[in-house]
C-alpha cells in the first residue's frame, strides 16, 4: 500500500480551479452575471474531482484489503466472500464502511472475518477503525463505483432502488448458507458460562414463569430483595438448561439495581477451585480466604455439585460457608441435583447444603414452552407463526436452551434466505421426523393419558363416581383439555358425560390452585403430557 494512507488530505485540486480562473484573462470587467455562473461551474468541477479522487481512493483500499485476504484465506472462501462482492465506501475518523452485495455475506464477514478485516485495515491505513458493513441498496451513505468490479454484476434498477444480481461463481451455494444456519445454532448452543461477569440482559422481568418454575422465581425473588434475611441459604436444583443460571444473573442485575452497596461475588465450581489453586501455587490462600469471607456480601456458586472429589477444595468451602453464615452473608448455590444426592462430597459438605431452602427446577410444560418461544422470538426479532411456535413447543420437551437454540436455528434460516419459515420448513431445519410429528391430540386422547398414568378406567373418569382420586384426574383432564386444546367449556362439557359449563370451571379452576401450592402436581402433568 502507497504512503498516502490514512486520507485525512485528499487530492489537491487548484490546478482545476486555476483552470477556471484562467477562462477570464481579459481584462473586461465581469459582470455580476458572469461572477456567479464561473463560480458556480468552478464549485460543480472541484466537487467532481473530489469525488472521482475520493473513489479512486477508495478503490485503492479495497483492492489491497482484497490483496491481502486473498492471500490468507482459502481460494474457495475468498471467492464466495469477497472477489466482486466486498468494497469501501466510506472512510470518517473512527469508521470505515464497507459495503458488501447481500445479507448472507454481510453475516458471514460479520461473524468470521471482522477482526482480520479490521487488522489489515491497521496495516494500510495506520490506526485502528470501526468496522461497519453495509449491504448495498440498503440504507448507506453513499453509493459505491468500483470501476473494475461492477462489470462483473448484473444490475436492474426497479422504482429507484439498485439490486444487484451475483454472477454465479459468487452465489453463496446452499451447502454454505446449511453450514451457516448450523453454526449460528451450535454458537448458540454451546456458548459457555461468562463467570465472573453478569449478563445484564438475564432479569426477572424477562424470565418466563410456568408451574415448572414459579417457586424457585417466587423465593430468588424475595432473596433478592432483603439478601441475608428471609432466606440466608438458597439452594436451586434441577436438569441443565432449565432457566437456574438465568435466575442467577436476575438475582444480581435485581441487586445491582436496589442495593448497589452490596458487594456481589458470582462463580462456580471450577472457577472456585481454579482460584484456589492458584493462590496455594502462590502461597496467597490467606488473601484467597479474606477475598471469600470479608469482601463479600452475596456469594453465588453455580454448579455446586462440581466440587465432587475435590477434598482440598471442599475443606476451603466448608470454612468459606461456615465463616459467611456466622456473619448473616447470604449464599445461593445450583446444582443438576439435591445435596444428598451429589457423590464424591462429604457428609458435612451435605449437610451444610441441605441446611438451605431447597427449591427445584422441573421441566416446563407446554405452556411454558409456548410462552418462552414466543418470547425469546419477540427479543431477538424472529416471526414465526404459531403453527411452527407449537411444533417446536411439542417436539423439544425438556430444555429451555434446546429450545431457543431452534428458534435462532430458523432465525438465521430466515434471514439468510429471505423466507418466512413456514411448518415444511421447520420439520427439515430441525430435523423433526414425522414420528416426532404433531398427532392430532384431542379430548380423548388427553382422558386416556391421564387415566393410564392414574390408573383409573376411562369410564371412571368420564363418568358420576365423586371419589376423591377420580375426580382429581377427571379434573386434571378437563384442565389440559381446556389449556392445550383451548377447547370451549361447553365442548370439554359434553366429552364428560354431559356436564354443566360451570362444573367444568369449577374442575379447571381447582387445579390451578393445587399447581400454585404443590410443586408435585405440576410435575405429574407435565409426565401426563409427555405421553400425549
Amino acid at each position: 500500500m502507497n504512503n498516502e494512507f490514512p486520507f485525512n488530505h485528499f487530492l489537491n485540486f487548484d490546478k482545476n480551479n486555476n483552470k477556471i480562473n484562467n477562462l477570464n484573462t481579459n481584462n473586461t470587467p465581469k459582470t455580476d452575471f458572469m461572477t456567479q455562473a464561473l463560480q458556480s461551474e468552478n464549485s460543480e468541477i472541484k466537487q467532481e474531482n473530489q469525488e472521482v479522487g475520493q473513489d479512486s481512493e477508495f478503490q485503492m483500499l479495497s483492492d489491497e484489503i482484497i490483496s491481502q485476504l486473498k492471500s490468507s484465506l482459502s481460494p474457495e472462501k475468498y471467492k464466495a466472500y469477497f472477489l466482486n462482492t466486498f468494497f469501501v465506501n466510506n472512510i470518517t475518523h473512527e469508521d470505515v464502511e464497507f459495503l458488501v452485495t447481500n445479507n448472507f455475506i454481510k453475516k458471514v464477514i460479520n461473524n468470521n472475518y471482522l477482526q482480520q478485516v479490521k487488522d489489515i485495515l491497521f496495516k494500510c491505513l495506520g490506526k485502528h477503525y470501526n468496522v461497519k458493513i453495509e449491504v448495498m441498496g440498503h440504507g448507506t451513505s453513499s453509493n459505491p463505483s468500483p470501476s473494475n468490479n461492477t462489470s462483473q454484476m448484473n444490475t436492474k434498477v426497479e422504482s429507484g432502488q439498485p439490486k444487484f444480481k451475483l454472477s454465479s461463481q459468487n452465489n453463496a451455494s446452499r451447502q454454505e448458507i446449511e453450514q451457516e444456519v448450523e453454526s449460528e445454532y451450535i454458537k448458540y448452543s454451546h456458548t459457555p458460562k461468562s463467570m465472573g461477569r453478569i449478563d445484564r440482559s438475564k432479569t426477572f422481568s424477562n424470565f418466563v414463569v410456568g408451574p415448572s418454575n414459579n417457586m424457585a422465581y417466587a423465593f430468588s425473588l424475595a432473596v433478592a430483595k432483603d439478601p441475608g434475611a428471609v432466606y440466608p441459604q438458597l439452594y436451586i436444583y434441577g436438569n441443565s438448561g432449565l432457566g437456574k443460571t438465568h435466575i442467577l444473573h436476575a438475582l444480581c442485575n435485581n441487586i445491582i439495581e436496589n442495593k448497589p452497596h452490596l458487594r456481589i461475588c458470582f462463580t462456580n465450581a471450577n472457577e472456585f477451585m481454579s482460584e484456589m489453586v492458584v493462590a496455594i501455587q502462590g502461597n496467597n490462600i490467606a488473601e484467597f480466604r479474606r477475598k471469600y469471607t470479608e469482601l463479600v456480601d452475596l456469594l453465588i456458586i453455580d454448579d455446586i455439585h462440581e466440587l465432587k472429589n475435590k477434598a482440598r477444595t471442599q475443606s476451603e468451602f466448608f470454612f468459606i460457608f461456615n465463616e459467611l453464615q456466622s456473619k448473616g452473608k447470604q449464599l445461593v448455590f445450583t446444582s443438576d441435583k439435591q445435596p444428598r444426592d451429589i457423590s464424591g462430597i462429604e457428609d458435612r459438605i451435605k449437610t451444610r447444603l441441605s441446611s438451605a431452602l431447597l427449591i427445584d427446577i422441573q421441566q416446563p410444560d407446554l405452556e411454558t414452552r409456548i410462552a418462552i418461544l414466543k418470547k425469546k422470538a419477540n427479543e431477538k426479532d424472529i416471526y414465526l407463526d404459531d403453527e411452527v411456535i407449537n411444533l417446536i413447543a411439542s417436539c423439544v420437551k425438556t430444555n429451555v436452551r434446546e429450545l431457543e437454540g431452534n428458534l435462532v436455528k430458523l432465525g438465521a434460516y430466515s434471514d439468510l434466505m429471505n423466507v418466512d419459515i413456514d411448518i415444511e420448513i421447520a420439520k427439515k431445519q430441525l430435523n423433526f421426523k414425522e414420528n416426532s410429528d404433531h398427532k392430532e391430540i384431542t379430548i380423548d386422547i388427553i382422558s386416556k393419558a391421564v387415566a393410564g398414568y392414574f390408573k383409573i378406567a376411562i369410564g371412571d373418569i368420564k363418568g358420576k363416581t365423586r371419589k376423591k382420586e377420580i375426580a382429581l384426574a377427571r379434573h386434571i383432564a378437563m384442565y389440559m383439555s381446556h389449556k392445550i386444546l383451548k377447547k370451549t367449556l361447553e365442548d370439554i362439557g359434553e366429552y364428560f358425560d354431559n356436564r354443566d359449563h360451570s362444573t367444568v370451571i369449577h374442575g379447571i379452576r381447582k387445579v390451578q390452585n393445587l399447581i400454585s401450592k404443590d410443586s408435585g402436581l405440576s410435575q405429574q402433568i407435565y409426565e401426563i403430557e409427555s405421553r400425549l
